[in-house]
């Protein structure tokens, strides 16, 4: 065969493996843009689903901060100013102790009083002063725990100095990293010990040198998504359970204030005409220690914290609530 029949035919056959091969990559490069795009769908959506649920916490936050501003303004600090005008109260009043298996001592009222000593100069200066991350630090927390110093009654004003002790509360509550907060990484790497998810970058495809390499890369990052996506999910679920106990919160403190406003108003009454605890009759010495074992148990409620500096519900937080319903079932509240 004469030889440039043979080039000829070696420029047809290589030229067919160039178009084959430049098939192959276009393909490789189209997966990887393919699988790039998936990686970003599973990361967006798993990112989404995470911002709602902190959204629903952080209203949760807010709503309970409002609201123990609000007891600790209208129930806990006008039940201080009654109830210290009393002289000669019993605590152990041998005929009332039959119907109080469940004792309130004075021990427990210096405790009332001291924290709502502290706060009046934080109600003094209205709810709209504390700021979202007070809201949050008080809903978390309670009074003292809003408190910079106890001594001072210093308080907090926003999530900065919240967020220096517990980086879920601070992403729970909106915080950012100019606020002294830790924006979503940082919130997830303490959120029930979850590690923050590996940053994904799928901001288009990789363009690698070979199409085999940028398919490989493709493939990388899908599985940096799903790890992303599987993190972001136990931190979705751990948001939830801490806003599912805020709501819980929320909806005992609204039926034992509801009830306590009743003995509230009796008790401001009764210390107007008479604060001689001696004189009283013994169903005007009943409705005051009732009085007092409720303020005492709303204290209780009010200043348990909610989650724990590694940003984990607390225990404390479920135990106060059972102990609230054996309360208001001895009390007959309910």
């Amino acid at each position: 065969m004469p030889l440039p029949f043979i080039l000829l035919g070696a420029a047809v056959l290589a030229g067919g493996f160039g178009v084959k091969k430049g098939l192959d990559a276009k393909s490789d490069f189209d997966r990887a843009e393919s699988l790039n795009r998936e990686a970003q769908r599973i990361f967006d959506s798993a990112q989404k689903s995470l911002e709602t649920a902190r959204n629903s916490a952080q209203e949760a936050l807010e709503t309970l901060g409002k609201q123990k501003f609000t007891i600790y303004s209208n129930s806990l600090i006008p039940f201080v100013e009654a109830f210290s005008q009393i002289k000669n109260i019993d605590f152990k009043d041998e005929k009332l102790l039959g119907d109080f298996s469940l004792a309130v001592t004075q021990t427990d009222m210096l405790a009332v009083r001291d924290i709502s000593l502290l706060m009046q100069d934080v109600v003094k200066g209205g709810v709209g002063s504390l700021g979202a991350g007070g809201l949050a630090g008080l809903a978390a927390y309670g009074g003292v725990g809003l408190l910079g110093t106890a001594s001072t009654g210093t308080a907090i004003g926003g999530l900065t100095g919240v967020a220096a002790t517990n980086a879920t509360l601070a992403w729970l509550g909106g915080g950012s990293l100019a606020a002294g907060g830790f924006g979503m990484a940082g919130g997830m790497a303490v959120l029930g010990g979850i590690v923050a998810g590996p940053v994904l970058a799928v901001g288009g495809m990789m363009m690698a040198s070979k199409a085999q390499e940028a398919k490989e890369d493709a493939y990388a990052n899908r599985d940096k998504a799903n790890l992303a996506a599987e993190q972001m999910k136990a931190a979705q679920v751990v948001t939830e359970g801490i806003t599912l106990r805020i709501e819980q919160i929320h909806e005992v403190l609204s039926d034992l204030n509801a009830r306590f406003k009743e003995f509230l108003f009796g008790l401001q009454k009764l210390v107007k005409s008479e604060t001689d605890y001696r004189s009283y009759s013994e169903a005007d010495k009943k409705g005051v220690m009732m009085a007092a074992m409720i303020a005492k148990t709303l204290k209780n409620i009010v200043e348990t914290p909610v989650i724990d500096e590694k940003g984990a519900i607390t225990s404390a937080s479920r135990k106060v609530l059972e102990e609230t319903q054996g309360v208001m079932k001895q009390l007959n509240l309910k």
